[in-house]
Order: structure tokens, then sequence, then C-alpha cells
């Protein structure tokens, strides 16, 4: 007499994270054919470490420690980088975001040549999962939150360019991208509230979950997002009309909100900078049917 096993299934998520965890060992490999003993450590970061990973959408964070950096080490970290999609024996491989730094970088901040600015060091010294080496975060110095302000609001100055913005009145090419660039344009600016609000870094769950909680402006496309991050986008139309109705307004209300903060800082260049900013989201608003 046959006795039934159980009957297990996989989920698309748990395909999706064994497909991200494929692209970490990768990277590990890579990393250690291209820089070899000057691997001090690596770390899995964002979503892959801390929960909340995506298939359709998430990026495969990871962070390489090494001994020193120099003038030359991005080139070398773009080595790696190259061989994983190479490579390519995970779809995810084009998503590989390698950050790096040596130790100083990463208990202090400072230093020279890295890729590890405040809020990806946040994410490391909270969330970061030992893949190689040897662990000695014990005893960082943790960024302020005048440092992930600052970050934050470059990294906006860069992106949220007036081209961007222009472009988010253009829903339905905004949608072609399908819903990773859909759910990165509305969630950017909504985790960038999360860190001037709170300090902490803005992960896409506990971002927009907060934000519905405020019940800041664009509350349900953030949640929305959420669910299409996971689920993709079912209806279209729907997707387009919440689009149209509080992308711009996210955007507005997250750059106007750091406006104010960096008035504060004393940092007014910055300031006037992103205020400009907001007049082009207004500028670029969908107009009302």
């Amino acid at each position: 007499m046959s006795t039934a096993q159980p009957h297990t299934s996989t989920t698309p998520t748990d395909m999706g994270t064994a497909a991200a965890e494929q692209v970490i060992a990768e990277a590990v490999e890579a990393a250690e054919a291209v820089l070899g003993p000057e691997i001090e450590a690596m770390f899995a970061l964002g979503s892959v470490a801390h929960g909340g990973f995506a298939p359709l959408v998430s990026d495969v964070d990871v962070a390489i420690v090494l001994s020193y950096t120099t003038p030359g080490t991005a080139a070398r970290i773009a080595r790696v980088q190259s061989v994983v999609v190479e490579e390519a024996r995970s779809p995810l491989a084009e998503r590989l975001s390698l950050f790096w730094a040596d130790w100083e970088a990463v208990r202090t901040g400072r230093g020279e040549h890295n890729r590890l600015g405040p809020i990806d060091r946040l994410d490391l010294l909270d969330s970061g999962q030992l893949l190689l080496g040897t662990d000695r975060r014990e005893g960082s110095v943790r960024p302020s939150h005048e440092e992930l302000v600052l970050m934050s609001a470059d990294h906006m100055l860069k992106k949220f360019t007036p081209d961007y913005l222009d472009r988010l009145r253009d829903t339905r090419a905004l949608l072609d991208g399908g819903p990773r660039a859909v759910t990165k344009a509305i969630l950017f600016p909504v985790r960038f509230m999360y860190t001037l609000k709170s300090g902490g870094v803005g992960f896409n769950d506990n971002a927009a979950r907060w934000y519905a909680v405020e019940e800041l402006p664009g509350s349900a496309l953030a949640l929305a997002a959420l669910r299409w991050r996971g689920e993709g986008i079912v209806c279209e139309d729907r997707a387009a009309q919440m689009l149209d109705a509080d992308l711009a307004t996210i955007h507005a209300e997250c750059l106007a909100e750091y406006a104010a903060q960096l008035e504060g800082l004393g940092e007014t260049h910055r300031a006037a900078a992103l205020r400009e900013r907001v007049a082009c989201v207004h500028l670029a608003a969908p107009e009302p049917l």
C-alpha cells in the first residue's frame, strides 16, 4: 500500500528568489575570479536580504568590501558585473547592482573611490547578509539623518530631471514599460519620503504602507504599486486612471518636502533646484478629463 506524499507548490516568488540567489552566487564567483584576495567580505543587500523580493521588478543588490580602493576599482567592479551578465545563467543577471567600499568607508562613511552612499551603507549595516569573508560591522558609525537627506536630494536632482518629470505625463508609454518601470516611478518618491520623515532606509513595503497610514497624497497609488510589484498590472485602464490622478502629485509632494527640509539645513541651492522641479511637475501634470 502506497503512502500519499504531501503536495508542495512553488510560487513565482519562490522561483524568483531562487533565481536571485543564483545571480548572487554567480556574483561571488565572478568577484573571486576578478578581485581575488582583495575581497574582505561580500554581502547581499536590498530586498533579497531584508525581504520583499519581487521577481517581476526587484534588483539584486550585492556589496563587495575590499582591502583597499583606488581610482581603477570601478572598472574592475564593472568587469565583475560583465562576467555575470555574459554568463547569464539566470534571467535576473541584468538586474545585478554592485556596491563597493573598504572597511573604513563601511564603518565610518569616510573614504574615496567607493560606491556606498549613506542610504546603501545604512542598508548594509542594518540588513546586509554576509556571503563571504569576515563581518566587521560591529561598532560602525551610522549615517546621520542629514547625510541621508542630502544623498536623497542629490539622487532626486539627478534622476528627476525636467525631461523625466515631463515623461510622467505620458501614462501610456510608462505602462508600456511594464510593472518594473511603473512601480519604480511610483515608489522612488515614496521611499524618499519615508527616509526624510523616519531617518531609515525606505524599503518598498514599509515605505508604501507608512505612506498610506500617514494618508499622504497618492496613498492608494502607493499601495497599488505594491500589488503590481508582485502580481503585475492586471487592468491597465484602471492603472492609467490612478497614474493620471496621483503620480505627479506624489512627486510634487516629495520634492516640496525635501526643499523645505533643505532650507532648514541651510542648503539653499539644493532647495531652490528642487523647487524648480516642483514647478516642472505641475507643468507636466496630466490635463483634467
